[in-house]
């Protein structure tokens, strides 16, 4: 009988389980690896749509960090009417496809008479989807850092020279994890194709959807993947190598509570400005483009035929691909357990699993298909393929959460069943597992509106007839009509808002318990 301390004593098995996890996050694109590499080497063009696509994540990055870092930084520090009602709101663009804003802009674009060369539109229109994701993603990296920092740093900052001083010394503590934020927030755009093929500077994401979708170049669309990939992981290594340390410290609760907010009466002006600000440019701004339409044809009616259409395929996409990124997470934060160099290397990895490009992974996965067996289309080519394609992206946002929660339990449990002879399957299910729920639950619905949001995969690996609404709005943007369009892009909107908005509460009632 295998003891249930054993999950608090170190051991060689946690370096094996270790590696196959992450050998398992990777397997869909070995099948690519290995085409690529046996077959002869061909010359690649990713030049213009590689530049374009570093243009802009060039830029995402440079001004979510000039916006983002000192936002979250009063955000953090000081406190101001409707402070929590926009920081959540800032967290709907994170859970909303990233081509919706472009369908929203160039809506807008054309319902205000501006030309294809407006600030709408090309490469200042694709910014400004993209920092819809980048920018609140750095709010909360650096308003996460200043509400690190103790009472007592604070005090001794302000009785040193007031607001300014504390100003200074919090945005020098969150500077560098909102600089790294941005950088990661500017490379997931890269592996993006919507928001440059809708407004006009189609970038590297895009020439690989070309080459497989309309080309039929299979060969070089795994090429071109492959060379993306290899120039994301260029600046992506060292940044992973970096914040991995600091994300496992800010994983755990530390002795020394957060300071209080200050209360200031230039802060209840600033504050809601820069968020209101922040707010009207990734979620009003693009939101306020699908009302035009709207306002000459309301067709709810055909909206809603296509949401249920698409209904149980985006359900079961989001929320299968959900359990089973908690499933793994679970088994991932069990094997990390309390070593924080495990912690780190797992972490670290697992972040540059998240900004590959997802198109390795499918690709890699159509490969397989395309040459097992018809037996094994229940794994290879149906919705249970996609639904894990999407959880092993998304498990990175899952063993987060899962490693702070399995970290939060106290040791002594283990070593108390240990004593009375508890196995540990039983300590299992028993103890930890109802004590992993609550965090499951939340890693399972954050998941499940991430992976909605997913268009590379879906989009390659879905099987015929088997859209979710996501896909569903990006096939039909070009020929329905732009009020049908428009319809479902607020439906969409309101029901990532709506399930945002359960989880929020559930969140709060259950930390208030």
């Amino acid at each position: 009988m295998i003891s249930a301390f054993a999950l608090e004593r170190p051991g060689y098995w946690r370096s094996l389980v270790l590696a196959a996890l992450l050998l398992l996050a990777v397997l869909p694109a070995t099948p690519l690896l290995w085409q690529v590499l046996v077959e002869p080497s061909s010359a690649i063009s990713l030049g213009a749509g590689l530049w374009r696509s570093l243009i802009v994540a060039g830029w995402v990055s440079l001004i979510s960090v000039i916006i983002g870092c000192p936002t979250g930084v009063i955000a953090g520090t000081y406190d101001f009417p409707t402070r929590r009602l926009l920081l959540g709101l800032l967290a709907v663009p994170l859970l909303i496809p990233s081509f919706l804003w472009a369908i929203g802009l160039s809506t807008l674009r054309m319902q205000l008479g501006l030309g294809s060369d407006s600030i709408l539109s090309g490469l200042s229109g694709s910014i400004i989807a993209f920092s819809s994701l980048a920018i609140p993603l750095v709010v909360y990296a650096s308003f996460v850092s200043a509400r690190g920092l103790s009472q007592g740093q604070v005090d001794a900052a302000y009785l040193s020279g007031g607001d300014k001083v504390l100003l200074r010394y919090a945005m020098r503590s969150a500077f560098p994890l909102s600089l790294v934020t941005g950088c990661l927030g500017g490379i997931l755009t890269l592996s993006d194709p919507g928001p440059g093929q809708i407004l006009g500077f189609s970038g590297v994401a895009a020439e690989i959807l070309v080459s497989f979708s309309a080309l039929y170049d299979f060969s070089l669309a795994a090429k071109q993947s492959f060379a993306l990939a290899a120039v994301v992981l260029i600046p992506l290594i060292p940044l992973a190598i970096w914040i991995a340390p600091r994300l496992v410290s800010g994983l755990m609760a530390k002795d020394v509570k957060p300071a209080r907010l200050q209360r200031r009466p230039w802060a209840s002006i600033v504050g809601p400005v820069f968020l209101l600000t922040i707010a009207s440019t990734t979620l009003f701004l693009p939101i306020a483009g699908f009302i035009p339409p709207l306002l000459v044809e309301f067709p709810l009616e055909r909206a809603f035929q296509e949401v249920t259409r698409t209904f149980g395929n985006t359900i079961f996409y989001a929320f299968a691909a959900g359990l089973i990124a908690s499933i793994l997470a679970f088994v991932l934060a069990l094997t990390v357990g309390r070593s924080r160099a495990l912690r780190q290397f797992s972490l670290g990895a697992l972040l540059v699993i998240l900004c590959l490009p997802p198109s390795l992974g499918a690709l890699g996965m159509i490969q397989m298909g395309s040459v097992a067996p018809a037996s094994l289309d229940f794994l290879l080519r149906s919705r249970f393929t996609v639904a894990v394609l999407l959880a092993l992206r998304f498990l990175p946002v899952a063993t987060f959460l899962a490693i702070r929660g399995i970290g939060l339990s106290s040791p002594t449990w283990a070593s108390a069943a240990a004593i009375h002879g508890v196995s540990l399957p039983r300590y299992l299910w028993k103890v930890l597992l109802p004590w992993y729920l609550p965090t499951a639950f939340l890693s399972c619905l954050l998941v499940a509106l991430l992976a909605t949001a997913e268009l590379n995969i879906v989009l390659l690996l879905r099987p015929p007839g088997e859209d979710s609404l996501p896909i569903a709005i990006f096939t039909v943007m070009a020929n329905a009509p732009e009020a049908l369009v428009s319809m479902l892009s607020l439906l969409y909107v309101t029901g990532a808002l709506g399930v945002l908005l359960i989880g929020w509460s559930l969140a709060k009632k259950e930390s208030s318990s």
